[in-house]
């Protein structure tokens, strides 16, 4: 499989692209970092969960929460993997931790997002070119919406699909068919962009959609 650059994605055959969001748009890992970090100080500082516990609390609940939803996008809800934690830790469920950590984790991940500027020159020139953009995304609908407000997203893209509104994350094909819905195409007048082999491009392109994988540099 070819690897591209956003300068190398030819548009001049289509009507309309779909576009992976996370780890596409912007670089992913940061903003988890960052995510990561808050909810583990507040973890700390206001509930004193001793950081090796909530590091280890974390990492099973993640675990139990993939296995679980593996299907669905909420199996990346962070307001899971932390009632978890409080209920390895306190030993109930606790929702004033829960729904503080939830907040911390992505206040901290949104401060922490930046546009990867070849992938705006990219929405910028197809949206010139007149081209209807739809990002189909993995997660829960509402955080997703909140990552399209911080990238304003919406001065470049009509439509968004999230795997929660699917009821299936990516590459299972009911996704894709909402996002070619929404836009009124056909597979082959659309393109998919993402930086997922399994998810992104093999995903599309057993709908017939041609597609292509973005790797993002470490």
């Amino acid at each position: 499989m070819i690897s591209h650059t956003w300068n190398n994605i030819g548009i001049q055959d289509i009507k309309g692209i779909l576009c992976d969001l996370d780890d596409t748009l912007y670089a992913y890992e940061p903003c988890n970092k960052a995510g990561y970090a808050a909810v583990r100080q507040l973890a700390c500082e206001k509930f004193a969960i001793p950081g090796e516990a909530f590091d280890e609390y974390w990492k099973q609940g993640r675990q139990v929460i993939h296995h679980d939803l593996a299907s669905f996008g909420a199996g990346h809800s962070r307001l899971l993997y932390a009632q978890k934690v409080a209920e390895q830790y306190f030993g109930h469920t606790h929702p004033e931790f829960t729904l503080l950590a939830e907040e911390a984790y992505w206040s901290a991940f949104l401060d922490r997002m930046e546009w990867d500027a070849d992938a705006r020159s990219f929405l910028e020139r197809a949206q010139q070119a007149g081209l209807d953009i739809c990002i189909v995304t993995d997660l829960t609908a509402q955080i997703q919406h909140r990552k399209w407000l911080k990238l304003g997203l919406g001065a470049h893209v009509r439509y968004m699909v999230s795997s929660e509104e699917a009821g299936y994350e990516k590459p299972e094909p009911a996704i894709f068919k909402l996002a070619l819905q929404k836009l009124g195409m056909k597979p082959e007048e659309v393109i998919m962009i993402g930086d997922s082999l399994r998810k992104d491009v093999q995903g599309a392109e057993v709908m017939g959609i041609r597609a292509y994988h973005i790797k993002r540099e470490a």
